[in-house]
């Protein structure tokens, strides 16, 4: 179980970042039926998990509530006195189409400002082993190009160092005039264009891929189909009043 220090510090606010199978997770969660969208609802008695189409999950309530990935952003966020929380899976697609902004905006319109808000962004895909087409940044450049205009883009075109000791090699290029993605990189720009300072949000330097054979990356099952298919589980409760 990995926990971020920023949610940490909130009282009346538990999280953590674990395999699925992890004994110390909680037992009885909420988790929306995910499909790379951009839709957050806001947890509501009676839902059951798996059924509701979204892909972030917001409660001013108490149960635990949860998203699953397999490389994707898990997104966990708090307003600093602990009253509302959210959780967020943060895929390519769904981050493009606005899911953190719509995050965001679940606070807000409770008066919790963005200033307000601690984010966790848990182990994901890092750049080190996440390759895409370049027709990937060419679309993504056409839509989204203004947010990192004036500042570094999101993709280096040199397969960069993992941040941490990879216990699995890295991937080796596959495609001509690709290039390598920070998954990160671009849900931190996306926070910040949301209103969310860096200094509020919590990166976790884990790759899915690379760091350890224990977290679930869907891009190495492919490369390594031999391996067990798994998730990586990422909670957020109110445990407060």
């Amino acid at each position: 179980m990995q926990h971020a220090t920023n949610l940490g510090a909130i009282p009346g606010v538990d999280h953590g970042f674990c395999t699925i199978n992890d004994p110390l997770r909680p037992e009885d969660v909420f988790i929306c039926k995910q499909m790379h969208s951009a839709s957050v609802i806001e947890w509501q008695a009676g839902l059951e998990a798996n059924t509701v189409e979204a892909d972030g999950v917001f409660t001013r309530e108490h149960p635990a509530i949860a998203v699953i990935t397999a490389d994707c952003l898990p997104i966990l966020i708090a307003s600093n006195n602990g009253e509302r929380v959210a959780a967020v899976h943060g895929g390519w697609k769904g981050l493009r189409a606005g899911i953190i902004a719509n995050a965001v905006q679940r606070f807000v319109a409770e008066g919790i400002a963005a200033g307000q808000l601690q984010v966790a962004i848990g182990p994901s895909i890092k750049p080190c082993c996440y390759e895409v087409s370049e027709g990937f940044i060419a679309q993504l450049q056409a839509n989204q190009g203004h947010l990192w205009q004036d500042r570094k883009a999101p993709w280096c075109v040199e397969q960069p160092t993992p941040l941490l000791s990879p216990e699995i090699t890295p991937p080796s290029a596959q495609q001509t005039g690709s290039a390598w993605f920070d998954l990160s990189g671009y849900g931190l720009i996306l926070l910040q264009a949301a209103g969310v300072s860096r200094a509020q949000i919590d990166v976790s330097e884990v790759c899915t891929y690379c760091t350890s054979p224990a977290f679930a990356s869907y891009r190495r099952r492919t490369h390594h189909p031999q391996e067990a298919k798994t998730l990586l589980y990422s909670w957020i409760a109110r445990t407060g009043r």
